[in-house]
């Protein structure tokens, strides 16, 4: 029994986050904007727990239903936290498009630029103790399963 409701609840954490990723894209697709990770760093860091995710279930990845929980919590606060940034950064970014488009000089636009440069390195460090937590979790074998180092 209490096998069975631990894999529901991953069952149902994992549908809501595969939900609210869909949301997500959805929302910049109407507006017309492409939504830009939020991160200083990208492309170079590995998103982990969305690797995790496509191969939960692998039987040479192994993850135990300890690990699992604890990959989930990660996963959970490390995109409420980016979440949370993202929101905070969008209307930023918007102001100092905008402005530049409204001939402020770029004097008048630092201080918004910089609040933007705060918000995304708040996030690359999200992003990095994301990583941090989730190679912790996992044993050499499996880390090295997953990013093939």
């Amino acid at each position: 029994m209490k096998k069975n409701l631990l894999l529901f609840t991953v069952m149902a954490i994992l549908l809501g986050l595969s939900t609210l990723n869909m949301t997500a894209l959805a929302d910049g697709a109407e507006n017309g904007v492409k939504e830009t990770p939020p991160f200083l760093i990208t492309g170079k860091l590995p998103h982990l727990t969305k690797m995790l995710m496509q191969q939960w279930d692998s039987p040479e990845l192994n993850l135990t239903a300890d690990q699992k929980s604890r990959l989930l919590m990660v996963r959970e606060e490390t995109i409420g936290a980016v979440k949370r940034l993202g929101k905070e950064l969008a209307p930023l970014e918007a102001q100092v498009a905008d402005g530049i488009f409204a001939d402020k000089s770029p004097a008048d636009l630092e201080s918004l630029v910089r609040q933007v440069a705060e918000l995304k390195s708040e996030a690359t460090m999200v992003h990095l103790r994301c990583i941090a937590q989730t190679r912790a979790i996992l044993d050499a074998r499996q880390l090295k399963i997953l990013t093939g180092r």
